[in-house]
């Protein structure tokens, strides 16, 4: 038979385990109804199922299956990990090693994208477990290994007190007894410091176990008792069930029947009290031993049909937890898809935004652009402006100008025509007659008139100067205008 006690080694869910059980469930139950965030709820109910996995299961299984909805309803991976985990924990006590090792793995695959180095480690001590169950030793060892390592890296003192006593468990399976027994006393040294009664608990079962593999029953037996006895303190119903179990096989095997019923029968009822399926079926096929070693056949019939009859209600419960298990999964990985499309989108409506605020703020730059442009060219126009209305009176101005100089110059002409016109008819006539006389002074049969053409010429010549003094004062007067 495999050590059924080992399956306490998988709640390292929690840092530590307090005493008064029952007060801490009230106190949450109390505080429950009063939260009003969604993660805190979550929490919480996480917090409840972890407590009431030691005393009842389908309480614990009820809380957090509540969790694990409302963390999937509110994307809270963290939540949801731990969900998975404990979820782990009871299918593992049922020994529904399959559906346990699923939502393990789930679990961890969570902790690790959210980097949770203390949530990992607890996930792998429980695969530990879980493999060490299923006799795949090497499995269970390694597990335990990585375990340890991360414990240690982030001092999680009770988590390395775990990872010990799955790493005994290990060595006590492949019969390498002397290094089981040295990780389980290193795990009691560890624990006089914390002086956690339900782990010391688990370290003497763990020890009983490996005392009983050796058959050395007396040294088992008192291992065992004392086990009983801290688990009791700390009010680890379960562990007290697993416990008295062993007892129960231990007297069996050393012939000490009456012990034995004691221990068997005490163990059952207790099992049926909380609910613990798997601990009670245990109890039930070593009670039919019992029977059949007394030579009571009909009891011991009686008590195999009993197993049989909890055997195929276990199995109906592992299957209609599959189915759900499944059903949960996918509804997970459907959600995680319609999560992941949702990401999508809005990531594309980031970069619609992004492109429509870049578009926005390139029309504002063009806007100031454009209104310094304007701006300019609205200067530019008003300097034209000015400068056409500058060249329009310089043209008006050159106009009057032109027409002043034309005038001038029409008036000059006036005057030249003027001067011409006088010159040939004032000044030829003196001059002709200047000419005349000259003509005639040549003639040598006028020499007697001589001087009367002398005279006449004198005349002429007067006169021709006073014509030049008069064109000469019309020539002055047109300059001095």
């Amino acid at each position: 038979m495999k050590n059924l006690i080992s399956f306490l080694f998988v709640f390292c869910i929690a840092s530590s385990l307090v005493a008064g059980q029952q007060h801490r469930i009230d106190s949450l139950l109390k505080v429950l109804p009063k939260v009003e965030n969604e993660k805190q709820r979550v929490d919480l109910l996480n917090e409840l199922a972890f407590q009431y996995s030691l005393i009842s299961a389908s309480d614990a299984e009820r809380f957090v299956s509540e969790a694990s909805t409302a963390a999937q309803a509110n994307s809270y991976k963290k939540g949801l990990a731990e969900s998975l985990k404990i979820q782990g924990v009871l299918h593992y006590v049922r020994n529904e090693y399959s559906v346990a090792v699923e939502y393990c793995y789930q679990s961890l695959k969570l902790y690790e994208e959210l980097n949770d180095m203390s949530g990992k480690a607890k996930v792998l001590n429980n695969l530990s477990m879980i493999f060490s169950r299923q006799n795949q030793f090497d499995k269970a060892r390694d597990f335990s290994l990585e375990s340890l390592k991360l414990k240690r890296s982030i001092g999680d003192s009770l988590g390395v007190v775990n990872s010990l006593l799955s790493l005994a468990e290990y060595y006590r399976n492949t019969r390498d007894f002397t290094k089981a027994l040295d990780f389980c006393n290193q795990a009691l040294d560890r624990l006089k410091i914390l002086k956690n009664g339900w782990a010391t608990g688990n370290a003497y079962s763990s020890i009983a176990d490996i005392y009983a593999d050796q058959e050395d029953y007396t040294k088992a037996a008192s291992y065992y008792k004392d086990a009983i006895g801290y688990a009791r303190s700390s009010n680890d119903h379960m562990q007290v069930v697993a416990a008295n179990n062993k007892l129960g096989q231990l007297f069996l095997n050393s012939g000490q029947y009456d012990s034995a019923y004691y221990y068997l029968h005490t163990a059952i009822a207790l099992a049926r009290q909380k609910s613990s399926r798997s601990q009670e079926m245990e109890g039930l096929k070593f009670l039919s031993v019992y029977f059949e070693r007394m030579g009571q056949l009909d009891s011991a019939l009686y008590f195999t049909r009993q197993v049989s009859a909890l055997e195929r209600v276990i199995f109906e419960n592992e299957r209609r937890e599959q189915i759900a298990t499944i059903q949960m999964l996918y509804d997970y990985q459907q959600k995680e898809q319609e999560l992941g499309f949702q990401r999508k989108i809005v990531k594309r409506q980031y970069i619609a935004i992004g492109g429509v605020s870049l578009i926005l703020i390139l029309s504002v730059l063009l806007g100031f652009k454009f209104y310094g442009l304007n701006k300019t060219n609205h200067l530019a126009k008003e300097a034209l402006m000015k400068l056409n209305i500058e060249i329009n009176k310089m043209n008006e101005n050159l106009e009057m100008k032109v027409k002043e100089r034309t005038e001038e110059i029409a008036l000059q002409n006036q005057k030249l025509v003027e001067y011409a016109f006088f010159t040939a008819h004032e000044v030829r006539g003196p001059l002709a007659r200047i000419l005349g006389l000259v003509e005639l002074a040549r003639i040598k049969e006028l020499s007697d008139d001589r001087e009367e053409i002398l005279e006449r010429l004198q005349e002429a010549a007067q006169e021709l100067d006073e014509i030049i003094r008069i064109i000469n004062r019309k020539l002055e007067s047109s300059r001095s205008k």
